[in-house]
């Protein structure tokens, strides 16, 4: 059995968990970036150290995401010991759903998992477009991570780190986030003088 720290920050709040192969030793919920650390620190302590680390790489909260990555990358080096990533949306202990959350700016990402597997990378969608898509979706479980705008009737489920454990079949070495669009980035004003 592999000792494995798994970490999931990509919605609030996230999960961090200890586990002997499929047994969960400890689970923690994060309110708080800060409160990451520290629980790992008690889990390891109590248990010892992990054999290996999985983290989810989003999509969701560019700071859960970054501070669950960077945790994970620095445990790694720290530990000596691999590290892998898995996309969030597979964090659900369901086989066959859809995942939808507010990507902001009038869109959605939705993604499809079929058989505990994803059907492909997840994809931006108008706000329109996703409720005109919703009814055929509505034919299996579509949870939302968070309140989705004009669409109040949808089930908010969170990914949580233990369901990583499912789906060890899309663990990756890479540890690069999912970003699926540039973040915003206001320009300075050209006509403005600085001095």
């Amino acid at each position: 059995m592999v000792k494995s720290l798994l970490i999931e920050n990509s919605s609030s709040p996230g999960t961090v968990v200890l586990a002997d192969g499929s047994e969960v030793l400890a689970l923690g919920e994060i309110l708080k970036h800060g409160m990451l650390s520290a629980t790992i620190h008690d889990f390891v302590l109590e248990f010892g150290p992990p054999a290996e680390i999985v983290v989810g790489l989003g999509p969701g909260s560019y700071a859960g995401t970054r501070v669950a990555v960077a945790t994970a990358i620095g445990l790694k080096i720290g530990l000596g010991c691999p590290a892998f990533g898995c996309p969030s949306v597979l964090a659900y202990g369901a086989a066959t759903y859809y995942v939808v959350g507010d990507a902001r700016r009038g869109s959605v990402f939705l993604a499809s998992i079929e058989e505990n597997g994803l059907v492909c990378v997840p994809q931006l969608r108008s706000i329109e477009e996703f409720r005109l898509l919703l009814p055929e979706l509505r034919q299996r479980p579509v949870y939302a991570v968070g309140p989705i705008p004009g669409v109040a009737d949808l089930p908010i489920v969170r990914p949580r780190a233990e369901y990583l454990l499912l789906r060890r079949d899309s663990f990756q070495s890479s540890l690069e986030p999912l970003y699926l669009k540039e973040p915003h980035i206001t320009q300075p004003n050209p006509q403005k003088s600085h001095p």
